[in-house]
C-alpha cells in the first residue's frame, strides 16, 4: 500500500457499515473502525490523523457519516422520565431516596451519582413540595405546617399506641405487624394525607384527623390508593363533625344567656335557627362519614372473600395436615391405600390367576373337575 493513498476494498467497506448499523444511536470512533478493518497495524497508527484514518473517514463521508472522534466531547443524549416514573417518584420520595428511586425505575442497580438518570430524578424531586421529599433522619421530622409524620416503625408504633387501646406490643411485633407499620408509613407520607393536616391551624383538629386516619388504617396493609385518599375524606369528616358541635355548644350558650330579657328573647329566634342549621349540617355530616365507612368496609370485604375464595383449598389443607388428629388419619389412609396396591399387584402377579378368567373357568370349577 502507499503511504499517501489507501483505498479500502469491498470487505473492509461492507464491515465498516455492518459495525455502524449494529451500534445504532451509539456510532463507533474512528479507531474501533481502524481496528476493525486495518487489524494488524500498529497502534500508534490507529489514529483518524493516520493514512488508515483518513482512509476510513473518507469512505464515511462518502457515505454521510461521521464517527466519533477522541479529541472531542459527545454529550450523552438527555434522560426523559415518562408519566408514570413521575407519578413513582411522586408517591414514594418522602420514603424512598432518589438513588434508590432511580436504580428501581431504571431497572439498574450500577446507577451512580454522574449518572444522568439519577441526575433527572433529583432533578424532578426538587420541584416537588418540601413536606413530601425524603429525609436521611431516623426521627420524624416536620414538614410544612409543622406536622411531623412517621419515618421508622418504632415511630410508627409509638403513633399507633397513642390512638388504639392496647394496641401493639413493641416487644411482639410479628412480620405482619411490621408490614402494616411499612403501609401506614406509606399512607401517612402521600400527598393528599400531608396537604390534608397540613390545613388545620388548630393541634385538636390535627390530632383528631391523625388519630381518626391511624384507627381506621393502621392494620390494612391491603389498601389501594382510591381507599387511602376515601380514609383521609373519611376523617376530614370527622373533623368537620367536630367543628360542627362546637359551634352549636357556642350557640346554645349564647342562647341560655339571651333568653331572659325581651330583647335576649327576640335574638333567641335567630340563635334557634342557626342551632337547628347547625344540627341538619351535623347530621348530614354523620350520614356522609357512616355511608362512606360502610362502602369502604363492603368493598375490602369483597375483595378479601375473593383472597380467600382463591386460597381456601390450600389453606383447609394446610390446616388439616396441621391438626395432629386428622394428620394421624391421613397417614393412615396412605398406609391403607399402599397396601392394597401391593395386594393387587401381587394377584395380579399370578398368570395362572389370569389364564383362568380368560377361559372363564371360576376357582370352584378348577377344584370340582
Amino acid at each position: 500500500m502507499s503511504n499517501k493513498n489507501i483505498t479500502l476494498n469491498t470487505d473492509q467497506e461492507l464491515a465498516i457499515l455492518e459495525e455502524w448499523n449494529k451500534r445504532g444511536d451509539d456510532p463507533p470512533y474512528v479507531k474501533e473502525l481502524i481496528a476493525l478493518v486495518f487489524p494488524d497495524v500498529p497502534e500508534e497508527m490507529k489514529d483518524g490523523r493516520s493514512k488508515y484514518g483518513r482512509a476510513v473517514k473518507k469512505f464515511l463521508a462518502e457515505k454521510s457519516l461521521e464517527a466519533k472522534v477522541t479529541n472531542k466531547y459527545y454529550p450523552k443524549e438527555k434522560v426523559e422520565l415518562n408519566e408514570d416514573q413521575k407519578e413513582f417518584i411522586s408517591n414514594n420520595c418522602s420514603a424512598m431516596k432518589p438513588m434508590d428511586m432511580a436504580r428501581l425505575i431504571f431497572e439498574d442497580d450500577k446507577i451512580s451519582a454522574l449518572d444522568l438518570r439519577y441526575k433527572v430524578v433529583s432533578e424532578f424531586i426538587n420541584t416537588l413540595p418540601n413536606q413530601i421529599k425524603y429525609s436521611d433522619s431516623n426521627d420524624d421530622v416536620p414538614v410544612e405546617g409543622g406536622y411531623a409524620p412517621p419515618k421508622s416503625e418504632s415511630r410508627a408504633i409509638v403513633r399507633v399506641n397513642k390512638y388504639v387501646h392496647n394496641g401493639i406490643d413493641k416487644d411482639k411485633v410479628t412480620p405482619k405487624i411490621k408490614k402494616n407499620m411499612s403501609t401506614l408509613i406509606a399512607y401517612m407520607h402521600t400527598f393528599r394525607f400531608l396537604h390534608q393536616i397540613s390545613t388545620y391551624s388548630v393541634e385538636t383538629d390535627r390530632e383528631l384527623f391523625e388519630s381518626s386516619f391511624v384507627r381506621y388504617t393502621w392494620d390494612k396493609s391491603d389498601l389501594s390508593q382510591e381507599e387511602v385518599d376515601q380514609y383521609i375524606v373519611l376523617s376530614a369528616e370527622v373533623v368537620i363533625a367536630s367543628n360542627i358541635q362546637r359551634r352549636v355548644e357556642r350557640l346554645q350558650t349564647l342562647l341560655d344567656q339571651n333568653a331572659e330579657d325581651t330583647e335576649g328573647r327576640r335574638m333567641a329566634m335567630s340563635l334557634v335557627e342557626a342551632i337547628n342549621t347547625a344540627q341538619t349540617e351535623y347530621n348530614q355530616c354523620v350520614n356522609r362519614q357512616t355511608k362512606l365507612l360502610n362502602e369502604l368496609k363492603e368493598k375490602r370485604s369483597q375483595r378479601l372473600s375473593k383472597v380467600l375464595q382463591e386460597s381456601a383449598s390450600i389453606l383447609n389443607l394446610v390446616e388439616l395436615w396441621k391438626d395432629e388428629e386428622s394428620r394421624n388419619k391421613m397417614i393412615k389412609i396412605a398406609e391403607i391405600r399402599k397396601k392394597n396396591i401391593s395386594s393387587e399387584i401381587e394377584r395380579l402377579s399370578s398368570m395362572e390367576d389370569i389364564k383362568s378368567r380368560i377361559m372363564g373357568i371360576s376357582e370352584e370349577e378348577v377344584l370340582n373337575g
